[in-house]
């Protein structure tokens, strides 16, 4: 085969790896309510399966990154072999529990594969076509999480929940073998030291405190466990942060946190990477258990959203070209601020197109803030820092995913519970009210027992109850943004030009 035609089919092989890591991050969206009933998944325990893939990916991708000088194509190969690994036993599984180890040994996979998976696709092309290559890859990974919710509807409506995993492999092991044949092990760089103190501060820390809020909301904070579980996460985190400060640890350059347009680009991005996947673990539940649309309607029912990126990556593009990158992204941020009102408006009756209108409004936010942010990373720093700063950006990326989805989705999960357990009649069994307090597909299938009348005004009372938790839940993220826009306004610089250099 031409050397052009195998470069050609790596870069493909690599694309469409990291295409189906992408689409891993949101495709369970509109796949939520169903796996609360298939696998008999409470609330909590679907926050659990969303975040069992977001925490490993977070803290095992600095840590990855840094093994990579060690080989990149063997590590990616290994990631790959992990994600398919889970994948496969994904599809086998038939309670939360496994479902959740399965998706955490998929974001461990991840985190090995998608560094050196985009680290390896410029090494594929020409020294011409190196940017070209680089950008194929990297929009094969960015695609994915859009296209995740319509993606995974069109799979769970035509061939179940479990086809979802499936594909994963299909894809993945096609991939794998092109990679084994076809991508080259490009010379390795100098070899840098893995902080293996730091990787384990950061995933326990942060898993620690998303299982002690999580689990609060069922529980309560005055469980014997909760209260010291969060604490030791927030001590595990600030040791975590001691020991970056003090040792200068290779796992993350301190020296950039002193630089305040990197500092506030990555606090941008955490934010609505947190908003972003809050709304997907909402919005899905919405569309199909409040307004009764099915898995592949909701999914099509999110393409608002995705209008309003594309259309929004475009104007802000060309807006930070004129009034610099911070002013774009405090536009941004205000526009996140009138979406999350706007869902925070939202009612049991609202009509699809009042959703539609928000979802178009998040969706240019999101267009004006992700891009903008994403180059106003690097836009002051010395070439050689470059790497280092997206692939600590992606870390806290993930990191904000699983605590957003934890804390506001525990928002959710205890105003849905308290809603329930206020307004539930009288005459209910003590059980089939504990059944709907699970989840709201726990509510429908609690109806199911019921006489009809009865099973209608509890499918009734637990729709009200999740919309008030999720219209809650949308008034707290926009105070949310309001805050970082005024922090934005005070606290980021406009462009400079000198390259920071490590201290």
């Amino acid at each position: 085969m031409p050397t052009p035609t195998r470069r050609w089919l790596g870069l493909v092989c690599l694309t469409a790896a990291l295409l189906i890591i992408g689409l891993e991050v949101t495709v369970l969206t509109v796949a939520l309510p169903t796996l609360a009933t298939a696998v008999g998944a409470s609330t909590s325990e679907l926050q659990w399966i969303t975040n069992a893939f977001t925490l490993p990916f977070a803290a095992l991708l600095l840590p990855s990154t840094a093994l990579g000088t060690r080989g990149r194509k063997p590590l990616l190969m290994t990631g790959l072999a992990l994600f398919a690994a889970g994948s496969a036993v994904a599809v086998q599984a038939d309670s939360a529990s496994a479902l959740i180890a399965s998706r955490a040994l998929m974001g461990a996979g991840a985190a090995a594969a998608v560094p050196h998976a985009l680290s390896l696709a410029p090494s594929l092309a020409s020294p011409a076509g190196r940017q070209a290559a680089a950008a194929l890859a990297s929009a094969g990974f960015a695609l994915g999480l859009p296209l995740g919710p319509v993606v995974g509807g069109w799979l769970l409506v035509a061939f179940g929940w479990q086809s979802i995993f499936v594909v994963n492999v299909v894809v993945i092991l096609a991939a794998l073998a092109g990679v084994a044949l076809v991508v080259p092990e490009p010379r390795r760089r100098r070899v840098e030291p893995v902080d293996a103190v730091c990787t384990v501060l950061v995933l326990t820390g942060t898993s620690a405190l998303a299982y002690a809020v999580t689990e609060a909301t069922v529980r309560g904070w005055a469980h014997p466990v909760i209260l010291p579980v969060f604490l030791a996460g927030a001590v595990l985190l600030s040791a975590m942060v001691i020991r970056l400060i003090r040792t200068r640890s290779p796992l993350a350059d301190a020296a950039l946190w002193r630089h305040r347009r990197f500092t506030w680009s990555i606090c941008t991005l955490s934010c609505i990477t947190l908003l972003l996947l809050a709304l997907l673990f909402m919005i899905p539940q919405y569309l199909q258990q409040v307004q009764g649309y099915d898995a592949w309607a909701s999914g099509l029912r999110l393409m608002p959203m995705m209008a309003g990126l594309a259309l929004g990556a475009v104007v802000g593009g060309r807006l930070a070209t004129v009034v610099d990158a911070k002013w774009t992204l405090v536009l941004g941020m205000l526009l996140w601020s009138l979406g999350l009102g706007w869902i925070g408006q939202l009612s049991h009756g609202s009509s699809y197109p009042a959703a539609a209108g928000a979802l178009v409004t998040t969706g240019l936010a999101l267009g004006f803030t992700l891009p903008t942010a994403l180059g106003a990373l690097t836009s002051s720093l010395a070439p050689e820092k470059a790497t280092t700063a997206h692939t600590l950006a992606d870390a806290c990326r993930q990191i904000a995913a699983a605590l957003g989805i934890a804390v506001l989705g525990s928002v959710l999960n205890a105003t849905y519970r308290r809603e329930l357990r206020a307004e539930a009649p009288a005459g209910l069994a003590d059980g089939v009210v504990d059944e709907a307090r699970r989840s709201i597909a726990g509510a429908a299938d609690a109806a199911a027992t019921l006489p009809a009348r009865e099973g209608e005004d509890l499918v009734t009372l637990a729709q009200h109850a999740f919309v008030t938790g999720m219209t809650t839940t949308a008034r707290i993220g926009a105070t949310m943004t309001v805050v970082l826009t005024l922090l934005l306004v005070v606290c980021m610089p406009t462009v400079r030009r000198e390259p920071i250099r490590a201290a």
